[in-house]
């Protein structure tokens, strides 16, 4: 195992493995120009500091864990094995454990803490044992100090922050607490935090923001699952790269390919973004999630300049459910690859097929056979069947893709061209202003273009040339137009600038993670979100 990708034949394009300096996943997160640390009491407590209320941005750190569990559960123990394991890996890890001595027994607070820095290893007094204080502890202001010194210090993006622990004076706004505030302003990428039992929710509040993942130190699975959690960070990082070269693909090259109306351009466009797929998933755990480059590239082509053009953007995610489900259902193979693949084109062909068909119904069909007599009658000429024309118009994209999608399995990694791009895109992507979202209204533009009205003219000119009376053509445009406004209204109230919040509620942090990254290098260059000192 290097970095928790299993090592096979065809998995050479890797992201480099979680914790080294120099890999790609750097999480990308939006932070406010100031911190808002608000008092809600007086200087009579511990060490005369007051306690306070922090509000921290959504997203920073990338991963927030609990590690929870009762005095003397074992917590310091299980987060000296983490950081053991991941300096083994090769990984940095960053922050602080509190080492007890004096339990009088295992489930009391212990008469002394030590704080034992990670980094150099460097054992400093932190809290002793004082029953005439409630909490019954006294604090080092020295080693405040020292703690200060190293959150302000601490290098941005590190890979892995263990604090130890959070427990009664946190839940008040004292103790560690407020060091968070310099923490995540240097926006690390996971956050493992032993919690005391309990206090999780009054935790979550003076953090202003609930954690990611909560385990149970005395759980025989902690370690095992917090080490897999620092895998699956490294492969969503990892996705949300993919997923933000991808779209930069389709805002860049694909513009330019429709601006200059290149014969199959759609296609083409569908089996990079297959490629795109199959490059990004050797590696991965669970192969279905290649999915989320699709999505997060969808979502990027919502918030692009031509992001009002409703098709593309759903063509772009319909392509990656279907790609996802079927690798993930037949594993990350061959014969899965090519039949993804082959998915993708039928999809790109088909689309504004069955778009039109739900607009204008057997109308449509209707049309066709009227054009066909016409064709016999006028020119002698037999055009085929509707069925075979537009099969075999599918099966053609579909081979071109699969093809694609094979060629890339076969390469493993992506070419010069593309990584070049992923390169940029690790960098720190392309700032745009373009990429702010803009009026919830702007999509219903799709109205204004000639080409959303164009199937609706022929047909009805067809229909009306053979005959049907303009009572029918009143109703095929009633039809067309209020099926066209019910699908308006429903792809109006998608917001992808909110997809990463929405997921982060549902618990979902990985997608979350990948999107707030690939998002966040769309902001300006001067937007706090890629700049948070400013």
């Amino acid at each position: 195992m290097d970095g928790g990708y299993p090592t096979t034949k065809a998995r050479k394009f890797q992201a480099i493995p979680f914790g080294r300096d120099s890999d790609y996943s750097g999480v990308k997160i939006s932070l406010p120009a100031a911190w808002n640390l608000t008092c809600d009491g007086n200087r009579d407590r511990p060490n005369g500091r007051m306690p306070v209320t922090v509000s921290t941005p959504p997203f920073s750190p990338g991963l927030l864990v609990a590690l929870i569990g009762a005095p003397g559960a074992g917590k310091t123990r299980v987060l000296a094995e983490l950081a053991a394991r991941q300096r083994a890996r090769g990984g940095r890890t960053e922050g602080f454990l509190a080492v007890a001595s004096g339990r009088r027994t295992p489930d009391e607070g212990a008469a002394e803490y030590q704080v034992r820095m990670l980094a150099t290893n460097e054992d400093l007094s932190w809290a002793i044992r004082d029953e005439t204080r409630n909490p019954p502890y006294r604090f080092d202001d020295i080693t405040f100090f020292r703690l200060q010194d190293w959150a302000n210090s601490l290098p941005p993006r590190a890979p892995l922050v263990l604090l130890d622990e959070f427990a009664k004076f946190e839940a008040q706004g004292e103790g560690l607490l407020p060091l968070w505030p310099a923490i995540c302003s240097q926006r690390p990428r996971i956050v493992v935090m032993a919690v005391r039992a309990g206090l999780v929710e009054a935790i979550e509040e003076r953090l202003g923001r609930k954690f990611d993942v909560v385990i149970d130190a005395e759980s025989p699975e902690a370690l095992v699952r917090l080490e897999r959690l620092c895998d699956e960070f490294g492969e969503w990082t990892r996705l949300g790269l993919f997923g933000g070269a991808s779209g930069v693909i389709e805002a860049g090259l694909g513009s330019a390919l429709h601006a200059a109306k290149i014969p199959f351009r759609s296609t083409f466009l569908s089996a990079l973004q297959g490629a795109m797929m199959v490059f990004a998933g050797f590696g991965l755990t669970q192969p279905g999630r290649v999915m989320w480059v699709s999505f997060i590239s969808s979502g990027l082509k919502a918030l692009s300049p031509a992001g009002n053009r409703l098709r593309p953007m759903l063509a772009i995610f319909a392509q990656g459910f279907l790609f996802g489900t079927t690798i993930q259902v037949l594993g990350f193979n061959l014969p899965a690859i090519g039949l993804g693949g082959l998915l993708i084109g039928l999809w790109a062909s088909l689309q504004g097929f069955v778009l039109e068909y739900l607009m204008l119904g057997e109308d449509l069909f209707r049309a066709y056979d009227t054009m066909v007599v016409w064709l016999a009658q006028a020119w002698h000429v037999q055009p085929p069947g509707l069925p075979w024309l537009v099969g075999g118009w599918a099966v053609t994209h579909g081979l071109i893709c699969a093809l694609a999608a094979v060629a890339a399995w076969q390469l493993q990694q992506p070419p010069a061209a593309l990584r070049r791009i992923l390169e940029q895109e690790a960098a720190g992507g392309v700032a745009s202003a373009a990429a702010v979202p803009g009026s919830r209204w702007a999509r219903w533009a799709e109205f204004t273009r000639w080409k959303f009205w164009l199937p609706l003219v022929v047909v009805a000119a067809i229909l009306l040339a053979g005959g049907s009376s303009w009572e029918k053509v009143g109703w095929l445009t009633l039809r067309f137009i209020a099926v066209g406004l019910v699908f308006m209204a429903l792809v109006s109230l998608v917001r992808p600038a909110r997809w990463a919040g929405q997921l982060r509620r549902l618990g979902w942090w990985g997608p979350a993670l990948a999107l707030s990254d690939a998002f966040g290098r769309r902001q300006p260059a001067d937007s706090p979100s890629r700049n948070p000192k400013t």
